[in-house]
């Protein structure tokens, strides 16, 4: 459970809605660190809802049987508030019925009531690593927009198509750094799916991108942004050398 622990860059949000929460503490006690993941339990539909408008949450943990207002219409109320922002649903079941209107309303996961602590932790891991995949295409738009003034002031033009391509690489990097651990995987892949083009060609391009720039920018502008990470005598930089010095300058220039 470890690994799963350190794969969490960014905070996460667990809500447990349940009646018995004597399993749901020991999930709690292994998860909340105040920091990456923080786990509130609530014993009410009613107090689910509340508590989802106040702070929010990424994934809801949910009986199907809750005192004031049932599981079920707990997640209608959800979908219909927050549409594609609704959190990933955990369903808790004790009976048929309950399976076939989580089953109904998309929910994928469904536990037996009582809940088991080992087979709750499986499935909300699973849930962490399936979250931290997606990618908020809108949220990384303003990252996007930093990155690609950063390299219209080292020099890269515009028109280049690798410009673009090397902006959302360092956005999504920025948001997620554990994606440069697996570059064609992590970020080519999404952003030729998102563009219609090939991994193959995202990095094709971001190279080639990458060689104009340092072949028409004068190096003291290079220096001035990278430093010594830079050196003429090492050749030009590779794709994820150019994509983690963004992603620090970007920090750097968020905290000025």
């Amino acid at each position: 459970m470890e690994g799963g622990m350190t794969r969490m860059t960014n905070r996460m949000n667990i809500l447990c809605a349940v009646r018995d929460e004597r399993t749901l503490r020991g999930l709690r006690s292994e998860l909340d660190d105040g920091e990456h993941c923080t786990v509130n339990i609530v014993s009410t539909g009613t107090a689910a809802i509340e508590s989802i408008h106040r702070q929010g949450a990424d994934i809801l943990v949910i009986d199907a049987l809750l005192p004031e207002m049932d599981g079920l219409c707990v997640i209608d109320c959800l979908r219909a508030e927050l549409g594609e922002r609704m959190p990933c649903v955990i369903g808790g079941s004790m009976m048929t019925f309950s399976d076939e209107g989580f089953a109904r309303r998309g929910v994928k996961t469904v536990l037996r009531v009582p809940w088991q602590l080992s087979e709750l932790r499986e499935a909300v891991f699973k849930q962490i690593a399936a979250r931290e995949e997606q990618i908020d295409w809108k949220h990384a738009r303003s990252d996007c927009e930093l990155a690609q003034n950063i390299l219209d002031r080292m020099g890269m033009k515009h028109t280049l198509k690798g410009f673009a391509y090397l902006s959302w690489s360092a956005a999504l990097a920025y948001e997620n750094e554990t994606r440069m651990q697996a570059i064609g995987e992590k970020l080519y892949a999404p952003i030729a799916r998102r563009f219609a083009a090939t991994p193959q060609s995202i990095e094709r391009l971001i190279r080639h991108a990458v060689e104009r720039m340092m072949d028409d920018a004068q190096l003291g502008g290079l220096y001035r942004f990278f430093g010594n990470t830079i050196d003429p005598t090492r050749g030009k930089p590779t794709n994820a050398q150019v994509i983690a010095m963004l992603v620090q300058r970007m920090r750097v220039e968020k905290k000025e």
